[in-house]
């Protein structure tokens, strides 16, 4: 694997994240997930690999009780 690909996540991995092919299409994805990127000089968006694995260990660790514990302040 390439350096920029140790640090961006390859075309495949951003197909396989958004389920969408066109770059444009991606970037309204990642907009709409809060996901930062660049754009390169072809129009594709770059997304750090590392953000990736950062959110989604945060993501993991995260309660995953949906509404507040309203027991805790009574």
């Amino acid at each position: 694997m390439s350096l920029m690909g140790l640090l961006f996540l390859t075309s495949d991995e951003l197909k396989e994240l958004t389920d969408l092919k066109i770059s444009k299409a991606q970037m309204r994805w990642l907009d709409k997930h809060h996901y930062p990127y660049e754009i390169s000089a072809s129009g594709s968006p770059k997304v750090l690999r590392a953000f990736l694995i950062a959110r989604l260990q945060n993501h993991n660790k995260a309660n995953p009780q949906s509404e507040p514990n309203f027991d805790a302040i009574r």
